[in-house]
């Protein structure tokens, strides 16, 4: 109740605080979600004993769900006010609070936004890296019939950064088009995603991991049709992994990554398909790749949308011809009924298969299968 009343103090703070002549705009969206899952499986790292079933639907925060109900692994609140300061300019916050935090809040959004034409806008801040076909919604619930984007598509331990956004609007035709071209920096100390796999598999010896992103170059294009919407992007980065241990000593992975993208949506109406391919190479002498990608096929009915989804990711190293490390699917069936105009219930069964090389112990995850149902809103 206290991280409520927080979040609403904070929200009461940002109101009182802000010049009373402004023009100012809020927005919000939420999901309230339970699961678990249903089984138990072999435990990869006790050899001879079983253990829960886990299924990790959200890989950034490490939000899991196991055979225990709970709503904290994917419920989330958030608040976003868009400030209209005169002469083209707001800015723009967005607190949010998740429950695998506890429902701190935090404010994962700040940017200026600088609206020079009516074909060119920047933008200066704290966003997400469209890496995604639904980057810029992934944790708004209701922007798409899912419970969730897939996790093991949406798994990359750095998803935001401090940058500039640079978007043309144009069009060819009958088509629209917005081409951003984007740089920016993360420095994320502690990161949760790599500190829990690293308490995973180092055990004791672990403390901490620090994940820096720097020099992170691209461009994203979107075009659209009467039936379709696609999305290109392609962007690289620098990488700087540091592993701190409990006896102070630590080690560094640098290289760099490069990320390839093309995602989109075709209307068949009644049906809808969806897709995201995802391809990420690193210069790392081991000709480390990790291909992913996700097809989606979802039935229009009034207001209920039945759904299917089939979501792949690898992990492989071409240069040393092994090609299963980290390796799994999930099959996801579904369906969301919108009740209100701006809420939405759903309720996803997933079937998680860990497709991992066992002698190396990237068969971590273990198999699982979850049900997980919940509502979305947006206000």
């Amino acid at each position: 109740m206290m991280k409520y009343l927080r979040l609403l103090l904070i929200s009461f703070v940002i109101v009182v605080a802000l010049p009373t002549k402004a023009d100012i705009k809020f927005s919000g969206f939420g999901s309230i979600i339970a699961g678990k899952t249903l089984g138990t499986v072999d435990d990869p790292f006790n050899p001879g004993q079983k253990r829960d079933e886990i299924l990790t639907a959200d890989f950034y925060d490490v939000g899991q769900y196991d055979n225990d109900i709970t709503f904290k692994a994917e419920s989330i609140f958030a608040l976003q006010a868009v400030v209209d300061l005169g002469d083209k300019l707001s800015a723009t916050a967005q607190l949010v609070a998740k429950g695998v935090d506890d429902f701190e809040p935090e404010f994962d959004w700040y940017y200026l936004t600088y609206r020079a034409t009516d074909s060119l806008t920047l933008m200066a801040g704290r966003r997400n890296i469209p890496m995604y076909y639904f980057s810029e919604y992934s944790e708004v619930g209701y922007a798409y019939p899912w419970m969730r984007p897939p996790s093991n598509l949406y798994w990359w331990q750095i998803t935001q950064f401090n940058g500039v956004n640079a978007m043309y609007s144009f069009d060819s035709g009958d088509y629209s088009n917005t081409v951003t071209l984007f740089y920016g920096n993360e420095y994320s100390r502690d990161n949760t995603e790599m500190g829990y796999y690293e308490v995973l598999f180092g055990g004791e010896s672990s403390t901490v991991v620090d994940e820096f992103w720097t020099d992170i170059t691209g461009v994203n294009w979107n075009i659209s049709g009467d039936i379709f919407d696609l999305r290109f992007v392609y962007f690289q980065h620098d990488m700087e992994r540091t592993r701190h241990f409990i006896d102070t000593t630590s080690d560094q992975l640098n290289t760099s990554q490069k990320f390839y993208g093309f995602g989109g949506s075709i209307d068949l109406n009644p049906f809808t398909v969806l897709f995201d391919w995802n391809f990420v190479t690193r210069d790392d002498g081991l000709g480390t790749e990790y291909p992913t990608y996700l097809i989606s096929l979802v039935y229009n009915i009034d207001d209920y949308q039945p759904y299917i989804a089939y979501s792949k990711a690898d992990h492989e190293r071409t240069k040393l011809k092994i090609d299963d490390l980290e390796e799994h699917y999930i099959m996801s069936y579904g369906v969301r009924y919108n009740f209100l105009p701006n809420a939405s219930f759903k309720v996803q069964y997933d079937h998680f298969v860990d497709q991992g090389h066992e002698p190396s112990g990237w068969a971590y995850h273990g198999d699982s299968d979850t049900i997980s149902l919940g509502v979305d809103f947006v206000f």
